[in-house]
C-alpha cells in the first residue's frame, strides 16, 4: 500500500479561508504561523451556526474564516459595511458559508436585529463569539482621561458584550445548549498604565463572563472568555505607532518572544466553543504567549 503525499502546491480550503487573516502575520512573526494554515480541514463544526460580532478585521475576521474552514455557517457583523461584504465574499469564494450584516454593538436595537436575523436565516445559534472592541483613543494618565473617552470605549467593549449576550442567551435557552466566547484581553488580568478606558472595559468583559457562566451553566450554555496579548491586528499596529515601539520591542515582553498571529487566537476561540472544552466554564483563558504565567 502506498501513501499519497499531500500536494502543497494546491491550497486547502483552510489555507484559502485563513489567508486573509494571516498574510501580514506570516512575514514578521513566526515561520510556523504560515505553515499551520496548510492543515487539512477537519469539519468539526459542520452544521453549526456561529454568530460573531466585530469580524471585519483582526481576530474576528480570522475567527470567521477559521470556523468557515471547518464547516460552520458564519453570520457576522461590524460597522464597516464595504469591508464586511468583502470578507464574506472572500469566505464564500473559498467554499465557506458566511453572511455579513452591518450592526453597531453600541446600539441595542441593532444588536437585537442582528441576532434575530441570524436566527431567521439559520434557525438557531449554536456558538456566539462576542469580539467587537476598540482601543483607548489616547494614552494618558487617569486624571487626563475624559468621561467621553471612558464611555465610548466602555460602550463598545463592555456594553457591546452585555447586549450581545442579552439577545443570544434566550435563543440558546430555547434549545437547551450553546457556547459563548467573549474576547477579553491581557488587560482584563493586569493593569496597564495610560489606557484606563480599555483596561476597565476588558475587566468588565471578564466579570460579565463569570456571572453569565454561573447563571446559565445548568441550562447547558457554557460561557467563557479568552485573554489575548500582543496579536498582529490593525489595533496592535495602531497602538505600536501611538506608543512609538516596534513589533520586535513588544515581542520581548512575552515569553514566546514573538507577536501571535490572529489565526492562532482563532484556534483558541474554537477550542472554547468546541466539545473539547466541555468542562471549561466561566474561564478567561490565557492566550498571551506566556505573559500571565509569571
Amino acid at each position: 500500500m502506498t501513501t499519497r503525499k499531500p500536494d502543497l502546491h494546491t491550497p486547502s480550503r483552510r489555507a484559502l479561508l485563513t489567508a486573509g487573516a494571516t498574510a501580514a502575520a506570516a512575514t514578521a512573526l513566526t515561520p510556523g504561523a504560515a505553515a499551520r494554515t496548510l492543515q487539512q480541514p477537519r469539519d468539526r463544526f459542520a452544521g453549526k451556526v456561529v454568530l460573531i460580532t466585530g469580524a471585519t478585521s483582526g481576530i474576528g475576521e480570522a475567527t470567521a474564516r477559521a470556523f468557515a474552514a471547518e464547516g460552520a455557517a458564519v453570520f457576522f457583523c461590524g460597522r464597516r459595511e464595504a469591508l464586511g461584504d468583502r470578507v464574506a465574499a472572500s469566505i464564500r469564494a473559498a467554499g465557506g458559508r458566511a453572511t455579513f450584516r452591518r450592526a453597531d454593538v453600541r446600539e441595542e436595537g441593532q444588536v437585537r436585529d442582528f441576532v434575530e436575523a441570524c436566527v431567521r436565516r439559520h434557525g438557531r445559534i449554536d456558538i456566539a463569539v462576542n469580539n467587537a472592541g476598540i482601543e483607548s483613543p489616547r494614552a494618558v494618565r487617569v486624571h487626563e482621561q475624559t468621561l467621553a473617552d471612558m464611555e465610548a470605549v466602555w460602550r463598545t467593549n463592555a456594553a457591546g458584550v452585555f447586549l450581545a449576550m442579552k439577545y443570544e442567551v434566550p435563543r440558546m435557552l430555547e434549545r437547551g445548549r450553546g457556547a459563548i466566547v467573549n474576547t477579553a484581553s491581557v488587560s482584563a488580568e493586569v493593569g496597564w498604565a495610560t489606557i484606563a478606558p480599555y483596561n476597565a472595559s476588558k475587566h468588565a468583559v471578564a466579570s460579565l463572563t463569570k456571572v453569565a457562566a454561573l447563571e446559565y451553566a445548568a441550562d447547558g450554555i457554557r460561557v467563557n472568555a479568552l485573554a489575548p496579548g500582543a496579536v498582529d491586528t490593525p489595533m496592535l499596529r495602531r497602538a505600536a505607532e501611538a506608543f512609538g515601539v516596534t513589533y520586535e520591542q513588544i515581542a520581548q515582553d512575552y515569553p514566546v518572544k514573538r507577536i501571535v498571529a490572529a489565526e492562532e487566537i482563532a484556534r483558541v476561540v474554537m477550542f472554547l466553543a468546541s466539545d473539547d472544552s466541555s468542562a471549561v466554564v466561566g474561564h478567561d483563558l490565557d492566550a498571551t504567549g506566556g505573559y500571565l504565567a509569571g
